[in-house]
């Protein structure tokens, strides 16, 4: 289901936590105009639809505005979705994550083989911590080609 465009610039609008008047001092639009797109009682206007998506505030949701779709690897979003940099930014504390469990995970391992006695731990002369990123550190490029070899195989069978 589409979304009006009264209700695309009034979803903007409220995204910015801006009052009415603010947000039309903002993109040079009469009070009245915003009024009657937020009603759905006026169609939008070409022209507050490059006032709105040329904004430097609003650029962002230009491709969203006109078209309801969205291209984040290219700046383009809706009001809501995070910013590009914030998914690159989330992404890394998951990375950071991902590493602090693996590493988790592999000292646990190496514990167990020692209690289990397939292998003497010199405590002196290491770090179970350390020895696990090191451990994760040479096992990444072998994780990484079977994520990115499902990854194909996904797309081949929801091609």
């Amino acid at each position: 289901m589409s979304t009006s465009l009264g209700d695309k610039v009034k979803k903007i609008r409220k995204n910015d936590g801006l009052t009415q008047l603010k947000f039309c001092e903002k993109v040079d639009m009469k009070l009245g105009t915003l009024k009657g797109y937020e009603l759905n009682q006026s169609e939008v206007s070409s022209l507050s639809l490059i006032k709105i998506g040329s904004h430097p505030d609003y650029k962002k949701y230009a491709l969203w505005l006109i078209s309801d779709s969205t291209d984040p690897e290219n700046g383009q979003i809706a009001p809501g979705d995070l910013e590009p940099e914030q998914t690159k930014k989330a992404a890394q504390l998951k990375q950071e994550e991902y590493e602090a469990q693996a590493a988790k995970v592999i000292t646990d391992a190496l514990m167990m083989f020692c209690y289990l006695d397939w292998f003497t731990a010199h405590t002196d002369k290491m770090e179970f911590d350390d020895c696990a990123k090191l451990l994760l550190k040479d096992l990444q490029p072998v994780i990484n080609q079977r994520f990115d070899t499902d990854q194909k195989i996904q797309a081949i069978k929801s091609a």
